[in-house]
């Protein structure tokens, strides 16, 4: 049985984490059977999750994830693109997948009225060892790396601002394509479902998540690809 080591599901999301909800999303669409290991990085041999165990092999990090399991496919994903669609899919992932990170990070631990309602949830989610001054450390870090892309926690508008054209470049890709490259889904549809999803589907409000739902063919992907991947996860 191939283990996936990832954090547990959290605020009716499949994950909080958009890289382990991503891998996840490509495991369950590729029907490929799996079974959750609950746990965080410092259990990773890399310090990163998620990673899987496949037969004593260990492969980290979720694109590597990806890569590992389409390799055996007798038809890959991305199998039909041409060069200047893969060119695409590379740029498009690589930007979204650091954007939308900082801006998933900072609705939960850098908008003080995210840290508000996400901090006493966490708290019951974690070892009582990482409850007290770890967590404090922890997010004096990420405050830290959040401000280095110009994340201010005393000044939330901007930051939100910094996300909202990301989305709308997005919107404008997908158009009324029911995928990001078209008809089928691709590898890159796992990435960017994974994230969108964290902003659209967690269940406190912010002006970015709001922003996400004006854009109703974001919307409407996510509803399409939640069907497709994850039609037995109840709604948040």
């Amino acid at each position: 049985m191939i283990e996936l080591h990832q954090f547990r599901p959290f605020w009716g999301l499949p994950n909080a984490s958009p890289f382990c909800m991503k891998a996840e999303t490509y495991l369950r669409f590729r029907k490929i059977t799996y079974q959750v290991v609950p746990g965080g990085p410092r259990s990773s041999p890399t310090g990163k999750i998620p990673y899987i165990v496949d037969d004593g092999r260990v492969i980290a990090d979720s694109e590597a994830i990806i890569a590992y399991f389409e390799r055996r496919q007798h038809v890959h994903l991305d199998g039909e693109l041409n060069k200047a669609q893969r060119a695409t899919a590379f740029f498009v992932r690589e930007l979204v997948e650091d954007r939308l990170y900082w801006q998933i990070t900072y609705m939960r631990w850098g908008d003080p009225a995210g840290w508000a309602v996400f901090k006493p949830d966490l708290v019951k989610y974690l070892p009582m060892g990482m409850r007290g001054p770890v967590l404090f450390l922890l997010r004096g870090s990420l405050l830290k790396q959040m401000r280095q892309v110009g994340l201010d926690p005393a000044n939330p508008e901007a930051a939100y601002a910094k996300g909202k054209p990301v989305l709308n470049a997005l919107s404008n890709l997908l158009g009324d394509q029911p995928y990001f490259l078209g008809d089928q889904p691709r590898s890159l549809d796992m990435s960017l479902y994974a994230f969108l999803a964290n902003i659209v589907d967690q269940p406190y409000g912010n002006p970015l998540q709001a922003h996400a739902r004006t854009l109703a063919n974001l919307a409407d992907y996510c509803e399409r690809m939640k069907a497709l991947c994850w039609q037995d996860w109840p709604s948040a």
